[in-house]
C-alpha cells in the first residue's frame, strides 16, 4: 500500500520529481470527500502533526498552485502552446483513446530555493467538463522539452485519463500508481510474478519499441489496462469480458456501449449498443493499425468515455450490424442488464 493512501479514494494532483535522485517521483493526492493533501515524501509521511492537517513543501505548493492564489506564487508562465508540441504529442501517444481539446501551459517556479519547472496538461473533453494533469520536474535533472517526455506523458496522461474514467462512471480507475521512479527494470525482473506494475511497465510514447526491459508490445500493453482499470475493475472484465459505457449525447435514449473483450485476448470485439435496456445494433470499431488488442480495447474505452461523437464518427453505416453480428462459433446472449447511469459531478479543473 502507498504510504499516503490509506483506505480511501484520492485523486492525483501533482507528481514532483525528487530533488536528489532524477525520476524518482513523490505524488500530492487529494482525497477525494474531504479535499485533504498527502504526499509520499519522508517530510509528509512522518510529520504527525499533533492531530492538525499534515503538510510539507509538496503539498503547500500544489495547494497554491491550485488555488492559484496571486501573481507572486506562479512564478514565469509561459504562454499556451500548440496541439503539437512534443509534450502533447507523447501523452496523445500515451493514451490515444482519449479525446477533446489539448492544451499545456509550464511555468518556472521555485519549492524550498530550488528551481523547479512545472507542467499543466488540460484536455477539454469532448463529452464534456476540463481535466488535468500537473508534473513538477526539477530543473538540473530536466534541462530540455525532450527529457520531460516520459514524466507527462505518464503522470499527467494518467491523472487525465483517471478523471475522465470517474466522472463517466468508474471512479476506481486510475487510481494512483503505487510506484516512485520511471526506470526500467531488467527481463527477469519485470517478468517475475512478484513485480507490481508501475509506469515503467507501461509507458510506450513514440515509435519506441524495445525499451531495454524485456517487454512486448503485448505485454506492455496489458500492463497499461491492468493499471489503469485497477484489480477489483480488471478482475470484472476478465470475468464478464466488457465494460458499459453510458452515452452522453443519446442519455433520453438512455444508451449503454457495452465496450467487450475477446476471451483469448486476440481479436477486437464489436460493441452492443443498447437502448432503454434493449440490445439494438453492434457498431464495428476496428483497428487502425497494428496495435496491441488490450491497447485498442483501452482506445475503445476510453474514446466513448471522452469524446462520444468522435468515436462514433469512426462508425459509419457499413460499420453498424444487427445484433449478434459477431458470435462465433455460439449465440453469446445477454444475461446482465445494460443500466444507463448519469456523469458523476467533476472535480475543480486546476
Amino acid at each position: 500500500m502507498p504510504r499516503s493512501l490509506a483506505n480511501g479514494d484520492y485523486s492525483l494532483v501533482m507528481a514532483t520529481e525528487s530533488t536528489s535522485r532524477a525520476n524518482s517521483w513523490y505524488r500530492v493526492l487529494a482525497d477525494r470527500r474531504t479535499g485533504n493533501l498527502s504526499c509520499d515524501c519522508p517530510a509528509w509521511t512522518f510529520n504527525q502533526g499533533g492531530g492538525q492537517v499534515r503538510t510539507c513543501k509538496h503539498t503547500r505548493v500544489a495547494q497554491l498552485l491550485t488555488t492559484d492564489q496571486t501573481d507572486a506564487n506562479r512564478g514565469e508562465q509561459s504562454d499556451s502552446v500548440s496541439e503539437e508540441h512534443p509534450l502533447i504529442i507523447a501523452a496523445r501517444q500515451q493514451w490515444p483513446g482519449l479525446g477533446g481539446l489539448w492544451s499545456l501551459e509550464q511555468r518556472r517556479s521555485m519549492i524550498d530555493r530550488v528551481p523547479y519547472q512545472f507542467v499543466l496538461l488540460r484536455l477539454t473533453i469532448g463529452n464534456g467538463g476540463i481535466a488535468t494533469g500537473l508534473v513538477a520536474f526539477t530543473e538540473r535533472h530536466h534541462p530540455t522539452v525532450a527529457s520531460m517526455v516520459a514524466g507527462v506523458a505518464g503522470w499527467a496522461g494518467y491523472a487525465i485519463a483517471a478523471e475522465v474514467a470517474r466522472v463517466a462512471g468508474y471512479p476506481m480507475a486510475g487510481q494512483p500508481p503505487e510506484h516512485f521512479k520511471v526506470t526500467h527494470r531488467t527481463g527477469t525482473a519485470a517478468r517475475s510474478g512478484t513485480t507490481r506494475i508501475g509506469l515503467s511497465d507501461i509507458l510506450h510514447v513514440g515509435d519506441q519499441i524495445d525499451m531495454g526491459d524485456g517487454l512486448t508490445p503485448i505485454q506492455r500493453a496489458e500492463n497499461t489496462l491492468r493499471l489503469f482499470l485497477g484489480e477489483e475493475l480488471y478482475r470484472q472484465l476478465e470475468h464478464q469480458h466488457f465494460l458499459d459505457v453510458s452515452s452522453v449525447r443519446y442519455a433520453a435514449n438512455q444508451r449503454v456501449y457495452r465496450v467487450r473483450r475477446d476471451p483469448a485476448k486476440r481479436r477486437e470485439r464489436r460493441v452492443r449498443v443498447f437502448e432503454k435496456h434493449r440490445y439494438i445494433n453492434d457498431y464495428c470499431i476496428v483497428r487502425a493499425q497494428a496495435v496491441p488488442e488490450a491497447d485498442h480495447w483501452l482506445t475503445v474505452f476510453l474514446h466513448l468515455l471522452s469524446d462520444e461523437d468522435g468515436a462514433l464518427s469512426i462508425v459509419q453505416s457499413y460499420n453498424v450490424f444487427g445484433p449478434h453480428s459477431d458470435d462465433y462459433p455460439y449465440r453469446e446472449e445477454e444475461t446482465v442488464p445494460a443500466i444507463w447511469q448519469a456523469r458523476a459531478a467533476r472535480l475543480s479543473a486546476i
